[in-house]
């Protein structure tokens, strides 16, 4: 055998650490991002970042949200919240930065959240000054940004917007609708990458930018314009992330066309595709569940008797149709039961207690005959009335309802010692700050009572779980 010098194996085995720490340099320093990294206009940015990651520590945000990230468009963008609702969004657009911009503080901006779906929007890589990039250098940062998405979100569906043609760039729009050309070519519905196209939505029939889309100084956004990107962004989100979806309660049946708390509108709002039902009950003088909202009968039947003072016999011979519409002229005041019997089998019956525990013996018999072919919820504004409802009935959900700031926040911490499941709050109660309190406390969320397709949303995304409504078909179709 050869003999091997020791002194030459040293070399050789220096040569060797030699070459693979020069061919780490090399790798570094063709990194696509080495000569960006301290640009003073990347370095910049440093403050927005930081923003963003203080934002990070004080908001809560969903794991189902959205991100929206990118340049001046998207954090101008003041309607997002609304325009993409129910999803919930996270907007994360600053100023007028760049692709490499975006590229170089990725990390920070992406990796603290496990989004949905990521939608991004830059448009100022060429603008038409001396610092153009090539639009194959903007598909390689690109790439760059994916990349370190998907160090946390391997899976996340991204979604590239086609950079709008705009009249202050026409001169280098040859050169963008390039980039967009590369970038949609590049998207695999397979990866997970998607490209969103606008650019038809935004010319006229000669081809040129619609004014009325933009801004005085032709690049930003109107109203108008964002609508449209309103439009065509959700449609393709539809496509591939599913909306949150939430219970749609019919309030008192569909009292928007049938006559509240009545078997006709129970049976009605089954028909139209309530997800439940929402009734509301009394004990009358001879101790039956009567479903009424009021506690006198004078609003809905004409006739003047409280239903706690007054025999069941004599509340059934009043008309509670008439007043709704002739149509329904004779439907009677209900029990309980047969609003019970109206609803089909495995569906959700909310029964709302207007009077006080005393009702409950009565209830837990009524109760027992159908609780195994029917799902039963009860709700109560008494907050004495609710904890002994959930004593009652242990397996069945209860929820608090309030509509008083005040008592809301003084009641709210006594809440998870109560064992009820959560609170149903008017909608006014419900922003951002009172949706995160009670998902803190691990504590579940619905509201009523709202008619309004925009309220509806922005109480979804806010992560409502459902909403009572007196149009549950109508509704339903209008968010979902």
């Amino acid at each position: 055998m050869p003999r091997h010098d020791p002194i030459c194996i040293i070399k050789t085995k220096a040569m060797r650490k030699f070459s693979l720490l020069l061919i780490s340099f090399i790798a570094i320093s063709c990194s696509p991002l080495k000569k960006y990294e301290n640009l003073p206009e990347v370095l910049a940015w440093e403050k927005d970042i930081q923003q963003f990651e203080q934002l990070d520590k004080s908001e809560t945000y969903s794991p189902d949200a959205i991100m929206f990230a990118g340049s001046s468009s998207i954090r101008l963008w003041t309607n997002l919240e609304h325009d993409m609702a129910p999803y919930p969004v996270i907007q994360r657009g600053f100023g007028g930065s760049r692709l490499s911009d975006l590229a170089v503080y990725a990390d920070r901006i992406f990796n603290p959240h496990p989004c949905k779906a990521i939608v991004i929007f830059i448009a100022n890589d060429i603008t038409g000054s001396a610092n153009d990039k090539e639009p194959q250098e903007v598909v390689r940062l690109y790439k760059n940004v994916l990349k370190t998405i998907r160090k946390n979100n391997p899976v996340t569906p991204v979604f590239w917007i086609a950079v709008t043609p705009t009249e202050s760039r026409w001169k280098v729009w040859p050169q963008i609708k390039e980039v967009n050309r590369l970038i949609k070519e590049m998207s695999d519905p397979a990866a997970n990458t998607y490209f969103i196209e606008t650019e038809k939505a935004f010319l006229n029939e000669a081809g040129l930018p619609i004014e009325k889309y933009f801004r005085s100084d032709k690049l930003h956004l109107t109203l108008e314009g964002y609508a449209v990107w309103k439009e065509i962004i959700r449609n393709e989100l539809k496509k591939v992330v599913p909306m949150p979806k939430a219970q749609i309660i019919a309030h008192r049946g569909a009292s928007y066309i049938a006559p509240e708390n009545t078997v006709a509108a129970s049976k009605l709002a089954w028909e139209l595709g309530a997800d439940a039902v929402e009734c509301d009950i009394y004990l009358s003088a001879d101790n039956k569940i009567i479903v009424c909202h009021d506690g006198n009968t004078k609003r809905t039947t004409g006739q003047s008797y409280s239903i706690k003072d007054t025999n069941s016999d004599i509340l059934r011979t009043l008309d509670a149709g008439s007043f709704k519409s002739e149509k329904y002229k004779g439907e009677k005041i209900p029990f309980l039961e047969e609003i019970i019997q109206a609803v089909p089998q495995g569906k959700e019956l909310v029964i709302e207690i207007k009077c006080g525990s005393e009702v409950l013996p009565h209830l837990k018999e009524l109760i027992s005959k159908y609780e195994s072919s029917r799902k039963f919820v009860f709700i109560c504004f008494d907050f004495k009335t609710i904890t002994d409802t959930k004593k009652t009935f242990p397996k069945n959900s209860c929820y608090w309802l309030c509509s008083n700031a005040g008592l809301f926040e003084k009641t709210i911490s006594q809440i998870p010692s109560s064992g009820i499941e959560g609170v149903s709050l008017s909608y006014g109660l419900i922003d951002k700050k009172t949706a995160d309190l009670v998902k803190g406390m691990k504590l579940e969320l619905f509201t009523w009572t709202v008619d309004d397709p925009k309220e509806a949303g922005r109480l979804l995304s806010l992560g409502v779980k459902g909403i009572t409504t007196n149009r549950p078909g109508w509704l339903n179709e209008q968010i979902f």
